[in-house]
């Protein structure tokens, strides 16, 4: 198994904007992730790129910055903050700006 699991969840904002969440697990036993892991991570299949992404779940700044760069062709890409809502941090759509906050809560 490898060191991180992404999971995409299609979803929406509590506002209707849909989306689709992915979600990043930790699946080391001690929870613990090195650079080197960065390499053997893909992309789930069946990513709609005309739609948003918000991207959620533990792990170090520099796996968000990578999942961040490989979402990039999505219309927009945001990231979860538990207490803020998702913050968009880039997009390529006028139905979204960097900085929005967008209200959710996170699927099941």
């Amino acid at each position: 198994m490898p060191p991180i699991q992404l999971t995409l969840i299609p979803h929406q904002t509590q506002d209707g904007l849909t989306y689709q969440h992915l979600r990043a697990s930790i699946t080391q036993e001690d929870g613990i992730l090195e650079p080197q892991d960065l390499k053997g991570i893909t992309l789930p299949n069946g990513i709609q790129w005309t739609q948003g992404i918000v991207i959620e779940g533990k792990g170090p700044i520099w796996l968000y910055g990578y999942l961040v760069h490989e979402c990039h062709p999505a219309a927009w890409v945001g990231c979860f903050d538990p207490r803020l809502g998702a913050i968009v941090v880039a997009t390529h759509t006028r139905a979204v700006k960097v900085g929005q906050v967008l209200p959710i809560t996170l699927p099941a």
